[in-house]
């Protein structure tokens, strides 16, 4: 009776990992990330990331299988079967994250890089793309406005930095995954 307590401790423990993992696929895929790993062919195909979830998934209902009918054939094929998502987790981590996606920079131009001279660099009448009567400044030169406009207001709309708690959203995902890997063998293991 011990081994059915472990068993559904699994099953929670199950649940909660195909939770959290539904989560980030659905931000993936809603964030554009399918679309733009299709469009670049950059990282790990779809067939990965989608495989790991259905793997999981049917190893989910293996593991249901097992609960009702207490079967140790249906124990150790749910541990297989979630050994074989894991491994594909890992792959998925390893070559490519696909969580959380990032968004793309809300300007154009460098993406926030800055160029060669960098913030308040000097710039040559031929980096400004003129020959010395054309004076617009390139976006990463400071300017008599900015300086002015930093000293009437020096500290605009000072916020709290926000801490960005979506990097510990796959890391919970592959804990939870690691709990539930031990928690399936042993009670496989005491399923004989």
């Amino acid at each position: 009776m011990p081994e059915m307590s472990m068993a559904i401790a699994a099953m929670v423990a199950w649940v909660v990992t195909a939770s959290i993992g539904v989560y980030m696929l659905r931000t993936w895929v809603t964030h554009g990330g399918l679309r733009r790993q299709r469009a670049t062919g950059a990282g790990v195909p779809p067939a990965v990331v989608f495989g790991h979830a259905s793997a999981a998934l049917t190893g989910l209902l293996v593991w249901l299988g097992f609960v009702k009918t207490r079967s140790d054939l249906l124990a150790w094929l749910g541990v297989t079967v979630v050994a074989g998502a894991i491994a594909l987790g890992v792959c998925t981590v390893t070559l490519w994250t696909p969580y959380p996606v990032a968004d793309p920079p809300s300007h154009g131009g460098r993406g926030g890089q800055g160029g060669r001279g960098g913030l308040g660099g000097t710039v040559s009448p031929q980096e400004q793309g003129g020959s010395g009567g054309d004076r617009s400044p390139r976006e990463d030169t400071v300017t008599d406005e900015m300086i002015a406009e930093l000293l009437a207001n020096p500290f605009p709309g000072s916020r709290r930095p926000r801490l960005k708690l979506a990097g510990l959203i796959p890391v919970a995902h592959g804990f939870a995954a690691l709990t539930t890997f031990m928690l399936a063998v042993l009670t496989a293991i005491g399923a004989r």
